[in-house]
């Protein structure tokens, strides 16, 4: 079963519930319709410290959090692609350990046409 973690704007959890995240994921749509058809499970939700607490250096924190939840796809929310200026480090981050991709609800391709999806590549060596 894959296990999915949803990473989201910190600003924004300030006042949203997710419901748009949630909704997606427990309809299966959007972002989670994409699933190849396996059976997934919400294992982590989680959110980046805010703007002005350096999100780049709490992501190891949150990317160690991921790990040990035995994640393999990481979702960035909506919110992310569609505010935030680390969108593109986030995902580059992230996908050194996980799948990425790159919204959560909404249109794939976003008011700014950017999403962004990367399978991490494992390789065959031992």
């Amino acid at each position: 079963m894959k296990k999915i973690g949803i990473y989201l704007c910190g600003e924004v959890s300030k006042k949203c519930t997710a419901n748009g995240c949630l909704k997606a994921f427990n309809q299966k749509q959007d972002a989670f319709q994409a699933e190849d058809g396996s059976a997934y499970e919400l294992v982590s939700f989680n959110h980046c410290n805010g703007c002005d607490e350096e999100p780049m250096e709490s992501l190891q924190m949150k990317i160690e959090k991921f790990q040990k939840a035995e994640v393999d796809t990481v979702h960035l929310s909506t919110c992310i692609r569609g505010r935030c200026n680390h969108y593109e480090e986030f995902a580059d981050e992230l996908s050194e350990h996980f799948n990425v991709i790159g919204y959560t609800h909404g249109s794939a391709q976003g008011k700014r046409n950017n999403n962004i999806n990367k399978s991490k590549v494992i390789s065959s060596e031992a």
